[in-house]
């Protein structure tokens, strides 16, 4: 079924004093009941001017052969996605990075900025409000306790298994922290997500942060991806309601 599998990527922006997140999933589709959605990666930008940010993006939007990059639109977002619907040429390697189109522009706002290069649906924005934010959680608790999402080991353990290794135990430190860093944020992921406190308010769910001084960024990201790939597959599923419907029709 890994065929069948797909990527997306999910980013909480940051800017001035906040680092940009990424999340990358692989959506694993299966015989019964939703995918499997494996994190495989995370990325972590320091405050990066906007037009850096989404050549970054971009490159691994086309790394992982992506299906979609997931991006939160709401305050600081929308600049970033201002620089995503324009062309940039990679400083690295002279490529150009095609503007990117969006999936879930309703408004036709960003039609205008459309050309014959342009990636076509690669973005969908997310524009979190308590409703979004509170079917976001719910769905992330129903994954995680059915055993529907997958983290990279714990980086203690990827530590250990490194060094039992010759390629591991020739490294330099530098080398080592370079190969150890998704596993090194999975666990900060993981910290966050610990520190996440449910409360209610009305009908939406708030989760607060225990502590403040734990951040909640990369579960945002985190977060975003998961809400995209349910949206994604409530639509196959009316889709499919709907085949059927017809057929029985027939």
């Amino acid at each position: 079924n890994s065929k069948l599998a797909s990527y997306v990527l999910a980013v909480d922006v940051g800017r001035k004093g906040c680092t940009t997140e990424v999340c990358v999933f692989k959506v694993t589709p299966q015989a019964q009941g939703t995918s499997l959605k494996t994190l495989v990666n995370l990325y972590t930008w320091d405050e990066e001017h906007f037009e850096a940010q989404a050549i970054n993006i971009k490159r691994l939007y086309y790394k992982y052969k992506c299906r979609t990059a997931v991006i939160d639109a709401n305050g600081l977002g929308i600049g970033l996605v201002d620089f995503m619907v324009k062309d940039q040429i990679d400083p690295e390697t002279g490529e150009l990075l095609p503007n990117f189109g969006v999936e879930n522009d309703e408004e036709g706002f960003y039609k205008k900025f459309k050309t014959a290069d342009t990636e076509i649906d690669a973005m969908y924005l997310v524009k979190a409000n308590a409703p979004i934010n509170t079917e976001a959680h719910t769905y992330v608790q129903t994954q995680l306790s059915s055993g529907k999402i997958k983290f990279l080991i714990d980086e203690n353990q990827a530590k250990v298994k490194l060094m039992s290794t010759k390629v591991g135990q020739n490294m330099d430190n530098d080398k080592r922290a370079e190969y150890l860093k998704p596993f090194t944020l999975t666990t900060i992921l993981r910290e966050q997500m610990l520190n996440l406190v449910e409360e209610n308010e009305g009908v939406n769910i708030i989760l607060k942060q225990a502590s403040r001084s734990i951040k909640k960024d990369k579960f945002s990201a985190f977060e975003y991806g998961l809400y995209y790939i349910k949206q994604d597959e409530d639509r196959k599923k009316k889709r499919k309601k709907r085949n059927i419907a017809d057929m029985m029709f027939f």
